[in-house]
């Protein structure tokens, strides 16, 4: 799959045995997204986003989408023409809503988001004021996503590319094959255990985490207990669960968001913005968050925050990583789903049953915690204990 991106497609195109390796790849990804995951039929009306580096991608999710008789309407988007737009575009406009994108949810049915840029080195020239702005202009989407219910699913497959493992540090051949690993998973299986996972959520009041750095406690009420396993099914849709990320594997509830007390220190680096921030450190006092720290690179979060807002300073999630093929040390989408990961949110949470309305939202993951619900440990020092 990772010679889908950057310059290895050169060597590809010279290399029929692995080109027809890669196509292979792609029409299953793709078969799977458009019938396992989104379970795509001939009344649907399919929006596809993808970047230039992931057309080849797009094109085969397309292509399965018109084998079952859906309809299909692809966007691109492009590196020079991002960049260009949040350096460039006047302030104003970038806090104005897409508005033929919001119109195409009345439209579409599902739709299939493939994640991009492909090189973040140039995001550290975007100021925070603008990032600021750019998520103010796509809060009215946010809105409009939520209230229109559609199913939808984020292929991060796009996040790994040569340019992003080396702005970062990554070695990318391990990182290729941690999300190849994690994206092939059984399917079944994720749900198998995510259902155990869920009920013992679903049992509890209150949440205790520990762990070095770490002495957090929030409360759960009456909400619904997602489980992302990448399929997005009837029993999905119930508890308002519309969409799903590949590759998959986490629990997600939305916490009593005025209840958090304590302190936690994520000891896994964040990827933004094109950095790496360190030892984020979080505090919380009578529910409202009141410290926000890191070791290094904290102004690549923090002034994003100072200028977001709403709910910004709430917990907004608690999130368990099942996934058993998921791999520690990439992008905070792998770390989030590895089994025995915790990750706690702040910022907006209504897309899980939460009340937290921002511009803002952002998380955190925990190596190796322990979490306590009630009395009962879940997970110690990052291994499940069900």
């Amino acid at each position: 799959m990772h010679r889908f991106f950057g310059k290895t497609k050169r060597y590809i195109a010279t290399n029929p045995k692995l080109y027809s390796l890669v196509s292979v790849l792609s029409e299953k990804i793709a078969r799977s997204v458009v019938k396992d995951c989104l379970c795509i039929c001939e009344e649907d009306t399919v929006f596809i986003s993808t970047w230039q580096h992931t057309i080849d991608l797009a094109n085969q999710i397309a292509l399965e989408c018109h084998k079952v008789g859906a309809k299909t309407l692809t966007n691109l988007d492009t590196d020079d023409v991002f960049y260009g737009s949040m350096l460039h575009e006047p302030l104003e406009s970038l806090r104005k809503p897409n508005r033929a994108l919001m119109g195409l949810w009345d439209h579409t049915t599902a739709s299939i988001y493939i994640d991009g840029p492909e090189d973040p080195l140039r995001m550290r020239k975007i100021p925070a004021e603008r990032w600021a702005a750019m998520s103010e202009g796509g809060k009215p989407f946010m809105d409009t996503v939520l209230k229109k219910r559609r199913r939808s699913i984020y292929v991060t497959l796009g996040l790994v590319t040569p340019q992003r493992a080396k702005t970062y540090g990554f070695k990318y051949p391990a990182w290729k094959r941690a999300v190849t690993e994690a994206t092939t998973v059984s399917y079944k299986s994720l749900t198998l255990f995510g259902r155990k996972v869920k009920a013992a959520l679903e049992k509890a009041k209150e949440v205790h985490i520990t762990g070095k750095g770490v002495k957090l406690s929030f409360q759960l009420e009456d909400r619904p207990v997602h489980v992302f396993d990448g399929v997005v099914d009837e029993d999905d849709m119930k508890v308002g669960a519309y969409d799903a990320t590949l590759p998959a594997g986490s629990v997600s509830v939305a916490p009593v968001e005025t209840s958090a007390e304590g302190t936690v220190q994520f000891d896994l680096p964040i990827a933004t913005v094109g950095k790496l921030v360190q030892g984020l450190k979080w505090s919380f006092k009578n529910g409202k968050l009141t410290e926000y720290e890191a070791k290094k690179n904290i102004e690549a979060t923090k002034s994003w925050w100072e200028k977001a807002h709403g709910d910004k300073d709430r917990i907004s999630s608690l999130t368990l990583g099942i996934n058993p093929e998921a791999k520690f040390g990439f992008l905070s989408n792998t770390n989030t789903i590895v089994q025995g990961a915790v990750t706690i949110g702040i910022g907006d949470n209504r897309f899980i049953g939460g009340k937290n309305n921002s511009d803002y939202g952002f998380e955190g993951t925990l190596s190796k915690a322990t979490v306590k619900l009630d009395k009962k440990t879940v997970i110690k020092r990052g291994r499940y204990t069900l």
